[in-house]
């Protein structure tokens, strides 16, 4: 099996490292000298990687390629690339629905839209894919978890949740500034909240990810917990966030829709 990855961002290098790291059955590894400095640390860490200059030449080279551009440029360069019946392609791009990929990657029939994210370089990824394919499901199971979308909406929704992931940083750097600023070591901020967002998942956990479980068993009536959470209830961040969550769910319909 060769894969083949046209664009080497972080997303890309990230699924290449889990993969390598998975020791799946892979002959060769072909990818994109777009952003050289990953392609030629990949190439490092394996001699099944091979860097070409080309896009076509990947495509050429490889029986399933997957591409990991931005949307702009995803659909010019795929205009200009020929494709072959047999091919699987799996796109990385949010904005690319598969009616115009199947166009663009014509006469290649198998498409898949997938979401892996940066944690599949530690094989965490919750990938999310659409539709469902048993080859490209087990590679994505080899870098973390995979989850089907029924249909596109859901995959639309799906994807949402990967537009967390700045927002949940920057939730904890907030954490971290505050005990900064209160004269708490750098070295003991970061010591405190590692274990207290692993300690969390084990929460959640505990009860099954019934997160209203969790919610009301980490509240004391008048206790600190209550207090935080109903402030920001009441200065509406939840719902903010919501109404923000539904507004990025509405960008990624009308770019699927067209």
């Amino acid at each position: 099996m060769k894969l083949g990855f046209i664009g080497t961002g972080t997303i890309t290098t990230s699924v290449i490292e889990g993969l390598l790291k998975s020791k799946a059955k892979i002959g060769q590894i072909n990818i994109s000298k777009r952003s050289k400095k990953n392609s030629l640390n990949l190439r490092k860490k394996s001699k099944k990687i091979k860097i070409y200059s080309k896009n076509q030449d990947i495509i050429d080279e490889s029986s399933i390629i997957f591409v990991g551009l931005l949307p702009k440029v995803a659909t010019k360069e795929l205009k200009i690339c020929k494709f072959k019946k047999g091919q699987i392609i799996v796109s990385f791009v949010s904005t690319l629905n598969i009616k115009n990929l199947k166009t663009l990657c014509n006469p290649a029939k198998v498409i898949i839209k997938a979401a892996p994210l940066p944690m599949a370089s530690d094989s965490l990824s919750p990938t999310i894919i659409f539709p469902n394919h048993k080859l490209v499901k087990s590679l994505f199971e080899l870098i973390g978890s995979v989850v089907i979308a029924k249909n596109e909406k859901q995959n639309n929704h799906l994807w949402v949740m990967s537009s967390f992931m700045a927002t949940y940083a920057s939730i904890i750097n907030l954490l971290k500034k505050y005990l900064l600023k209160n004269k708490v070591k750098n070295e003991d901020a970061n010591k405190y909240l590692n274990i207290f967002l692993t300690g969390m998942l084990f929460e959640f956990n505990h009860y099954n990810f019934d997160l209203n479980k969790s919610i009301k068993s980490l509240q004391t009536r008048g206790g600190i917990n209550e207090d935080l959470l109903k402030r920001l209830q009441k200065d509406k961040f939840f719902k903010k966030m919501e109404i923000n969550l539904n507004k990025i769910f509405l960008r990624l319909k009308k770019a699927n829709d067209k």
